[in-house]
Formats: structure tokens, C-alpha cells, sequence
């Protein structure tokens, strides 16, 4: 069975947001915690890439494009309202 890098990429990508809210905590500002989305979504992308026996810089920086795309876009969607959930007095 062959799985292409960008399938791998955008499966794990759903899961980098906890990923990153668990390495990150709350207590980082919005551009660390971007930065840390950066390097999660290009480790993805790296091992993706190498699992999938397709190690090339193509296939590396799509699957790192993928990974951080879908990543973002579940945050969005999906974490976003989980992880910060008002406080009631």
C-alpha cells in the first residue's frame, strides 16, 4: 500500500491543533504559538514525506503546506471555540 505525503499530511494535520495547544499551553502569545504551528506542520510534513518513500523537496513542502493548511483550518473550525471557552462567573 503506497500512501501519498499530502494524504498522510492533511490526516495528521486534523490533530496538530491539539498537538500544539498541548505544547504550547495558554500562556504563549499568538505568534509563538504560530511559530510552534510552523514547525509541527514541517516535522509532519518531513515525516510524511520520508514514510511515504516519496522523500523529495516537492513532495516536503507540500506535505508541510497540507499539514499546516488542514491544521489551521480545523483549529478554526473545529478547536478554537473548545480551547477557549468563556469563563462564567
Amino acid at each position: 500500500m503506497n500512501i501519498e505525503p499530502q494524504w498522510l499530511a492533511g490526516l495528521i494535520g486534523v490533530i496538530a491543533p491539539l498537538i500544539v495547544r498541548w505544547i504550547t499551553g495558554a500562556n504563549l502569545s499568538r505568534r509563538w504559538k504560530s511559530l510552534i504551528a510552523i514547525l509541527v506542520s514541517s516535522v509532519i510534513g518531513f515525516a510524511s514525506s520520508f514514510l511515504s518513500g516519496q522523500f523529495d523537496t516537492v513532495s516536503i513542502l507540500q506535505s508541510i503546506a497540507i499539514a499546516f493548511s488542514i491544521s489551521q483550518v480545523f483549529y478554526d473550525q473545529v478547536f478554537k471555540d473548545l480551547f477557549n471557552k468563556p469563563t462564567e462567573l
